[in-house]
């Protein structure tokens, strides 16, 4: 989960907070998760990325450099909470971030089998209410 808001942005209507449940978050004009009406930005501008409990921001192809808090930076850095990164004319900050757990289908199985298998239960027995669930 990632946590931002937009402080300052030609884009009157991004001026607000933003929560994303991805630990991969793409900020642009016309690519990603959150667009931007700022003419400085190109299409896919800024990737924001949670790594444990690390918060890391990389630049896209072709861009030169971002802020962070006010000093330039053109190369991936981690950021922490409350600090101001600035791309184009767009200003903003992270409030929160933690790491989204992602689970996939075979996770999921494999949890409801583990709920399902006690004992002395017949494999046949499991099998038939995963296929019910399934359903």
């Amino acid at each position: 989960m990632v946590h931002l808001e937009i402080i300052d942005s030609p884009d009157q209507n991004v001026l607000t907070s933003f929560q994303f449940f991805k630990n991969e978050i793409y900020i642009g004009y016309s690519f990603g998760n959150l667009f931007i009406k700022d003419s400085s930005l190109l299409p896919s501008h800024l990737m924001i990325e949670v790594v444990e409990k690390d918060l890391i921001v990389h630049p896209q192809k072709n861009v030169e450099s971002y802020l962070i808090e006010g000093k330039r930076a053109s190369t991936p850095r981690k950021i922490k909470i409350g600090q101001i990164i600035s791309i184009g004319q767009t200003k903003f900050k992270i409030i929160a971030f933690e790491e989204t757990i992602i689970k996939t289908k075979k996770n999921i199985l494999d949890e409801k089998l583990g709920t399902f298998v006690e004992g002395n239960s017949s494999r046949l027995t499991v099998i038939e209410k995963l296929a019910r669930m399934i359903k």
